[in-house]
């Protein structure tokens, strides 16, 4: 391991971290300073400021870890083996925590491994897909242009073209098998918000990955329009009620149907998608809405915190009091906000967990709309802090590896906020650098620091790259 001090050390990308992290110790201390008992939250804001100064200690230390260790292939399967068995662990030895069981305790310390888990398969999935971004296909299958063909030829020269796109596809498939274990077993715990996120940053590495970006995002654009068709979740319904007809057959919507068409036939022509294959998502989607359908009947809507999830006034004390009472905190906080210390919300107990999931009605509720938009920008500034550290990388898998660390910032940021506003579902997922929470502080300090390793190990040369042997003619 090589020390490089704060060599090309992105000083913004600290700046912006120690701001939120501030500002996050600031609204803690405002939304606690009153409590009395633990479970108000007292003694959290001494707690916080531990988990801060370690986290600091943590970002150091892995910003001058060289990204490329984490490419070799011992360390890989140790990342994965380790980040599996936490998982193991918490399904099968886990104590239940408010019906769910998603954390390690080992006398004073609890850890929540779905939390680390982001951070490993960004690294795993960003070296199996790193070669790919090099990749071009170079063939495509030829359905029946020129000479006629038989259906045994047609066959053969598939599989031929099948097997110059062999290295790709495998890793996909092995991408796919890795990410998808992790989700499933945080999906059981049950932590369905951070199942969801981990999927998404999979899919975004995959997307960013993808030789042939176009085609891929008509295939999803394709797929989704036909699970929509299937499952008439969005329709016109709105409208029929207006005009006084409806156009929804058997819970299909005429009109979503020819238009998903008409876009579909449009996308396929722009991206030059084969025929065939479109039929084959349209197929997959059919296929998905049933799968869907099905584990929904028989275990989705047996399952109380999935119902919550999707519907929060299920539960009107619970996530539906949860609810109203962010939105009366924000609300409350209008322009310039109440003062700190001042929440009324916080203050008198009337928003649960003031200090956690609902830290950014806190912020409103004190701060109001300019101190959100101020919040706003450091995030936007923080993320694109951390994209331009993926231009300048070295290669690929850096960038990645940078990447999925934006994209998962931003997405914790946007159900978060999403879910204090009342457009998203309640979820357990911190604010970022803000939020109350050990774990939460620990992944992000370790995903930033590895960001910062990027930008301070440019000028090292890779080990692999050094021993390569080359000639000129």
């Amino acid at each position: 391991m090589k020390l490089t001090g704060f060599k090309n050390h992105d000083w913004f990308l600290t700046l912006a971290i120690s701001f939120l992290l501030v500002i996050g110790l600031v609204v803690i201390y405002s939304a606690t300073f009153t409590a009395k008992t633990p479970i108000e939250g007292a003694g959290t804001i001494n707690r916080q400021l531990v988990f801060v100064i370690l986290g600091f200690f943590i970002y150091f230390a892995f910003s001058n870890i060289d990204p490329i260790y984490y490419r070799y292939l011992p360390i890989q399967l140790l990342i994965f083996v380790f980040t599996v068995g936490l998982l193991l662990y918490v399904w099968l030895l886990g104590d239940p925590i408010h019906g769910t069981t998603r954390w390690i305790e080992w006398g004073f310390v609890r850890i929540q491994p779905s939390e680390y888990t982001k951070v490993a398969l960004i690294l795993l999935n960003s070296s199996i897909l790193a070669d790919i971004l090099q990749k071009k296909f170079t063939q495509e299958v030829d359905w029946g242009s020129g000479e006629q063909l038989n259906l045994r030829s047609k066959i053969t020269i598939f599989f031929k073209n099948f097997t110059a796109f062999n290295p790709v596809f495998l890793s996909y498939a092995l991408a796919g098998i890795v990410s998808g274990i992790c989700v499933v077993l945080i999906f059981v715990e049950p932590a369905i918000g951070n199942a969801t996120i981990t999927a998404m940053i999979f899919l975004s590495l995959c997307l960013m990955s993808f030789p042939k970006q176009e085609k891929l995002v008509t295939t999803i654009i394709i797929f989704l329009m036909g699970l929509n068709v299937f499952s008439g979740l969005i329709n016109l319904k709105f409208i029929y009620d207006k005009v006084g007809f409806s156009l929804i057959v058997e819970n299909i919507d005429i009109a979503i149907l020819f238009l998903s068409i008409i876009i579909g036939v449009i996308l396929t022509y722009l991206s030059r998608l084969k025929f065939p294959f479109v039929i084959l998502i349209i197929a997959l989607s059919f296929l998905s809405f049933n799968l869907i359908a099905f584990a929904w009947d028989n275990y989705l809507s047996q399952n109380q915190r999935i119902v919550i999830f999707f519907n929060p006034e299920k539960d009107p004390t619970g996530s539906g009091w949860q609810l109203r009472q962010s939105k009366i905190a924000i609300g409350s906080g209008r322009i310039f906000g109440k003062g700190f210390l001042q929440g009324s919300q916080s203050k008198l107990r009337y928003l649960p967990e003031a200090y956690n999931d609902f830290i950014f009605a806190t912020f409103c509720e004190e701060f109001g709309l300019l101190g959100a938009v101020f919040l706003l920008v450091l995030y936007a500034f923080l993320i694109s802090r951390i994209i331009i550290s993926a231009k300048a990388a070295q290669s690929n898998y850096e960038a990645l590896i940078c990447f999925g660390v934006a994209v998962m910032i931003l997405i914790h940021v946007f159900i978060n906020m999403g879910m204090n506003i009342g457009i998203l579902p309640i979820t357990g997922i911190p604010l970022p650098l803000i939020s109350y929470g050990g774990s939460s502080i620990m992944v992000t300090m370790i995903a930033l620091g590895i960001v910062q390793a990027v930008n301070m190990h440019k000028d090292t040369v890779d080990m692999q790259e050094s021993l390569v042997i080359t000639s000129e003619s």
